[in-house]
């Protein structure tokens, strides 16, 4: 978003704070924009599940944010069925950050922060390690990744041509697949094909 200017008697331009976006402030789209801002790019299923909204609110708050130069849709095909995704743009990401900064200034008269961001700054590794250290999570409970699933699909493939499992099988799997939801789901879907590697090494965090 654009940082707003307050123009000095002198006629020269003075930066102000950002200023909340009236585009991403709307809750289901600061959701959308939150979830966006840590990957770079995630399917409308999952977002749509993520958020749990229908697919009509979603792809209204998205064309919105779109239409804002927020965030690119991208639409394609897995096998024979269409898919949607998204990401972030530069803007969009400039302006989510922006729009942060905005929210912790208003809180912060009351002692509470939203989080630990400065303008063009994400988590940091060591608070990301920090949090993962202080959580317990049960591995098969951790959010799929896209890759994750492009990882599964790929090993359905291989699978598919040295004839472990059908063309049949292997649409209804992938399928499967590019709905599943859990590392643990992903699991399921390949377990009698001996994998035992379809956990992600690093843990999705789940906001």
């Amino acid at each position: 978003m654009d940082v707003h200017a307050d123009r000095s008697p002198g006629g020269e331009d003075e930066l102000m704070t950002p200023q909340l976006d009236p585009v991403i402030h709307a809750p289901t789209r600061l959701q959308i924009v939150s979830l966006l801002a840590a990957a770079e790019e995630a399917e409308f299923a999952f977002v749509r599940d993520s958020l749990d909204v229908s697919d009509s609110v979603l792809s209204k708050h998205a064309s919105a944010l779109e239409a804002a130069r927020y965030v690119k849709i991208r639409k394609g095909h897995v096998g024979k069925r269409p898919r949607t995704w998204f990401s972030l743009t530069p803007a969009g990401r400039m302006a989510y950050q922006d729009h942060v900064v905005a929210l912790q200034a208003i809180v912060a008269q009351s002692g509470l922060s939203v989080l630990d961001l400065q303008a063009g700054q994400g988590w940091s590794d060591d608070l990301l390690e920090a949090a993962m250290e202080k959580a317990v999570i049960d591995p098969h409970d951790v959010r799929a990744s896209d890759q994750d699933r492009d990882k599964v699909a790929e090993m359905l493939r291989v699978a598919a041509s040295d004839g472990r499992i059908t063309m049949d099988e292997l649409t209804e799997r992938v399928e499967r697949t590019y709905t599943a939801r859990t590392v643990g789901a992903l699991a399921v879907i390949v377990a009698d094909l001996g994998r035992t590697d379809v956990l992600s090494s690093t843990p999705t965090p789940m906001w």
